[in-house]
């Protein structure tokens, strides 16, 4: 059913997946004015370049010639593998890679016009120069080095796929702690709230009779509930700095003070290296993935993306926090 042999099809996966990761570096190098190191995965691949190209390929190779054939299949078949690519990832995982929230015509943030006519453009030039181009290399290989390149570029993408997981397992674990944690103090301040208005409204309608003035009596009972909600809203900010210094805590976890020998100075020093090294799968997770204000968990996930960046003395601008 494919186009090429098996082995032929894997080989040309993994170059497209490699040059679209190399067009997202450039791109956002472009309009970003830094690196940005795209992708799911760790490594210098774009899988969602690599499954979408091919299936150009695969459909539209005998088209080559017909245009507008060619730049509208493009577009619709690498627009759809993006749609279910980064549905699926949010389903698993709860995080994006990409936002084009802030796009016109856009969908749920998973795609939009303007990428998809970028899809149509890049594969229609793709057919025509790149594709041409990595048939020839890929023929002049032999059979046994195409073979245990293969082998290689797999082995590294499974590697690749358990640290990814592993880190993003690591990451959502975190997530999902201060998440609870902010949802005790917003019960907490929620509950309080609601006992304010209700003694508030008790109040109004036991002492205030029927004959008397309505609109001063309303005008009153307005006054106190702004008062009580401005008093709710105050509290709920000194319980989210409360929040803020337990997190701070909590993921400030094995920074101890200096002590006060030298042996145990450098037994602290050599146990925080180990643990940001640990770390560093996360930090590198969180300097990729995308936030829209509408997700589950955003502010948890803007928290450790602003810790993280201060870990390694980085700039929050490095980290990408979309709809701040």
């Amino acid at each position: 059913m494919l186009p090429f042999p098996f082995d032929v099809s894997l080989f040309m996966f993994f170059i497209y997946s490699v040059v679209g990761w190399i067009v997202e570096v450039c791109y956002y190098g472009v309009t970003e004015g830094k690196f940005i190191n795209r992708g799911f995965l760790f490594g210098p691949m774009c899988p969602v370049y690599g499954l979408g190209f091919y299936g150009v390929i695969w459909f539209f190779l005998p088209l080559m010639d017909n245009f507008p054939a060619l730049f509208f299949g493009s577009a619709i078949i690498c627009t759809a593998v993006e749609l279910l690519a980064g549905v699926i990832l949010y389903a698993i995982f709860h995080l994006r890679w990409w936002d084009y929230s802030e796009y016109k015509f856009n969908f749920k943030g998973f795609i939009c016009l303007r990428f998809t006519i970028y899809w149509g453009i890049a594969c229609s030039l793709g057919m025509h120069v790149l594709h041409p181009a990595v048939s020839a290399f890929i023929n002049i290989l032999p059979f046994y080095v195409r073979i245990a390149l293969l082998a290689i570029m797999s082995a590294l993408l499974l590697v690749d796929i358990i640290l990814t997981v592993t880190a993003i397992i690591g990451f959502n674990k975190k997530v999902q702690f201060l998440s609870k944690m902010s949802g005790g103090f917003l019960k907490v301040s929620d509950n309080l709230g609601q006992k304010i208005y209700g003694t508030v409204d008790t109040i109004v309608t036991k002492t205030t009779p029927a004959v008397e003035t309505t609109t001063n009596t309303y005008a009153e009972y307005k006054e106190l509930y702004s008062s009580h909600r401005k008093e709710e809203r105050e509290l709920s900010k000194k319980h989210r700095a409360q929040e803020r210094e337990l997190i701070a805590r909590y993921v400030n976890e094995g920074k101890q003070g200096i002590t006060n020998t030298s042996k145990e100075a450098l037994d602290k020093s050599k146990e925080a290296l180990v643990r940001f090294r640990k770390l560093l799968p996360e930090i590198k997770l969180a300097s990729r993935i995308r936030v829209s204000r509408n997700d589950a968990d955003a502010e948890s996930i803007w928290m450790l993306q602003a810790h993280y960046a201060d870990m390694i003395g980085a700039d929050s601008d490095e980290y990408i926090f979309e709809d701040e």
